[in-house]
């Protein structure tokens, strides 16, 4: 693969951003006539970004390119003539970035093409893998950061929307996939004690259920089923201090705080009559542990001091 890149400046505040990546894949049979990871192809993706300084601190920027990724080895066994998988990418983005406040927000659509298709809707020795899939992506992110209006505080709020659906690999209809939430939440607060050497915190994690399969529902309801909302609050402290006159940080945390009974998805029998849930190895994690930096100097850790 090659990539050339360059910035023109067509004035103070505007600038554009152009590249141009270029890559050959090939196929080789090594040890017992087995495909190496590639195939007889290349590709050629533009990509593109112009950004305007609207203000001290922002700026809003506009960008496209394509993305192309080499199909999974799996598939590769099945079928040697596959060709690359794609995505462009669309994307609006806005930002405030200054010494101690982050404020950005960006929409998206990305648009997927050529994308692994199983013709038929159950795996067997005899599937035809093909690159008539498709697919699209579209939403938002907005971040929010501050470390200047609390003193010896700092906290960070994102949230995401995501609308997308795909018709690849086994899926009988274009459908939103298992690992795709639509609203995605996440809190972060970090506090930092000065006289105590010790920073404390919590982390809350939010989103809105993941599609699962049914297999009692019919094809045209594929993934239609959705988990119950997802919620995480997570506390952690770290003590500053150190031993042997060594940095050291002690590390304390504990996740999901409430206990509450997450579920990922969920894994029915093969007559679709009982279905299990499945969750997190355990309700809660507990983790103490002790960082040292061996071989610092004393003078290095009597800065936290």
């Amino acid at each position: 693969a090659g990539f050339a890149e360059g910035d023109i400046y067509i004035t103070r505040k505007l600038v554009t951003r152009a590249g141009i990546r270029y890559e050959i894949s090939e196929t080789k049979t090594g040890a017992n006539d087995k495909l190496s990871e590639g195939i007889n192809n290349s590709n050629v993706a533009p990509r593109v970004s112009l950004a305007y300084k609207t203000g001290k601190y922002a700026q809003v920027s506009v960008a496209y390119g394509d993305f192309y990724q080499t199909p999974d080895k799996n598939f590769l066994y099945r079928n040697p003539d596959l060709d690359f998988e794609k995505a462009s990418h669309y994307i609006l983005n806005y930002q405030i970035v200054s010494e101690k406040r982050t404020f950005r927000v960006e929409a998206y659509y990305k648009k997927y093409d050529q994308l692994i298709k199983e013709i038929k809707p159950v795996a067997s020795f005899d599937s035809v893998f093909t690159n008539s899939g498709d697919g699209y992506a579209k939403g938002f992110d907005i971040f929010w950061r501050d470390k200047q209006t609390l003193k010896y505080g700092d906290y960070w709020i994102s949230y995401s929307f995501l609308d997308t659906k795909r018709d690849y690999h086994n899926f009988p209809i274009a459908t939103t996939p298992a690992f795709a939430a639509k609203h995605t939440l996440s809190v972060v607060y970090k506090y930092f004690f000065p006289k105590l050497n010790l920073q404390a915190g919590f982390t809350y994690a939010y989103n809105s259920g993941r599609p699962y399969y049914n297999p009692n529902k019919p094809a045209s309801a594929f993934l239609s089923d959705i988990t119950k909302p997802y919620h995480n609050l997570s506390l952690n402290a770290s003590y500053l201090t150190s031993i042997f006159k060594s940095f050291a940080v002690v590390v304390f945390s504990v996740t999901n705080v409430l206990g509450i009974d997450n579920v990922f998805s969920y894994r029915y029998s093969s007559d679709g009559s009982r279905r299990t849930e499945v969750g997190p190895t355990s309700t809660r994690f507990v983790f103490i542990g002790t960082f040292i930096n061996i071989g610092s100097r004393k003078d290095d850790s009597d800065k936290y001091n």
